[in-house]
């Protein structure tokens, strides 16, 4: 069977089966964080959306659980399984499962809504276009993680599994293990939400975003909102 064109999917959790935005829930609260977490999702949601629409791209939900294929939440795009493990284990099933049948895999967190469709589309065409030759592509964000990792290629899952996930090396040991075995195309630093303090940051990105979606204009009313309260009773800035 011939592979089809690039997959994109968005690792998700689904309220009510798992905790969502534990670290942010601490800060503001769990109705808030779950505020959040819903806006980001669907900010993305779309993003991807239209990206698939332009490119020829098949979105996907990679669901942390098994109970949550079927749920409601993620009906927009197909739904395939993260298994079970750590995050390394869970990266290497969705892109190994993807690279079997599409030309490239692009794998996405949920946690920065305002990346946009040029820089998805951007990572899409690196991989795909053959005057390009990038193996993989790296969104990092500023906390030494990654919002985005792309290839063509199957990747062995020791490159997974030896990476030292939640800390400021992250990307930078993923890259390491990467770059041996091809070229990394490397994207715009974004920053993803874990706590209070990324709120304020993020707003600020979101406001460089010079085509917002419906969505993230959304998010960008909720952030202010939210923010403005927050600020009235602590030093968040």
């Amino acid at each position: 069977m011939s592979r089809q064109s690039a997959a994109v999917a968005v690792f998700v959790k689904t309220p009510r089966l798992s905790p969502i935005k534990t670290r942010l829930a601490a800060d503001i609260g769990l109705e808030r964080s779950a505020e959040f977490y819903h806006l980001s999702v669907t900010c993305i949601a779309a993003t991807v959306a239209a990206v698939a629409k332009s490119t020829g791209a098949t979105p996907y939900w990679a669901v942390a659980e098994e109970a949550g294929l079927d749920d409601p939440l993620w009906q927009q795009f197909p739904c395939v399984s993260q298994g079970e493990g750590d995050l390394g284990d869970r990266l290497h099933k969705v892109f190994d499962e993807l690279i079997l049948q599409h030309t490239a895999v692009v794998l996405i967190g949920a946690d920065s809504p305002q990346l946009t469709p040029t820089i998805l589309k951007h990572a899409i065409q690196f991989l795909i276009d053959p005057h390009d030759h990038f193996n993989y592509v790296l969104g990092r964000t500023h906390d030494g993680g990654f919002y985005l990792f792309g290839s063509n290629a199957q990747i062995q899952q020791e490159a997974w599994s030896t990476i030292p996930y939640s800390t400021v090396n992250t990307a930078e040991s993923l890259a390491a293990n990467l770059l041996p075995s091809g070229n990394i195309r490397e994207l715009a630093r974004l920053t993803d939400v874990d706590v209070v303090e990324d709120l304020a940051i993020l707003r600020n990105e979101l406001l460089t975003v010079s085509a917002q979606v419906p969505e993230q204009i959304c998010l960008l009313e909720w952030l202010e909102q939210t923010i403005g309260d927050l600020q009235g009773n602590s030093d968040v800035q």
